[in-house]
């Protein structure tokens, strides 16, 4: 603010000591009232705009299946989807797998990205 400058940019790790973006915003709204304060979580901005039907419809079924896998006792596994069916795979082969993108796949992505 002394340096005038136009434009600051503070970057902020999730579960910093302060709490996180809008904590930080707080205290430098509190330190300097007269600042154009913004927060922009990445997260979100990631995830883009609002979930599509079939969005919704995955989040169901692997919620549903997540669930469910908890109640008949089964853990430490991640729900998938393969062909269309749903997948308990234990978490340390989730974790340690490495799938190979498809030829398919980058040929999408360069005819896209051109």
């Amino acid at each position: 603010e002394k340096r005038r400058k136009l434009v600051n940019l503070i970057v902020v790790a999730e579960g910093d000591d302060f709490g996180g973006g809008n904590e930080v915003a707080a205290i430098i709204k509190e330190r300097l009232p007269n600042a154009d304060t913004r927060v922009c979580i990445l997260g979100h901005i990631q995830r883009g705009g609002s979930p599509t039907c079939l969005d919704r419809l995955i989040a169901s079924r692997m919620g549903y299946h997540a669930v469910e896998s908890l109640i008949e006792g089964r853990f430490n596994v991640m729900v998938g989807i393969l062909n269309n069916k749903m997948n308990y795979i234990p978490l340390d082969n989730a974790i340690k797998a490495k799938q190979k993108i498809s030829e398919d796949w980058l040929k999408i992505v360069k005819i896209l990205a051109s």
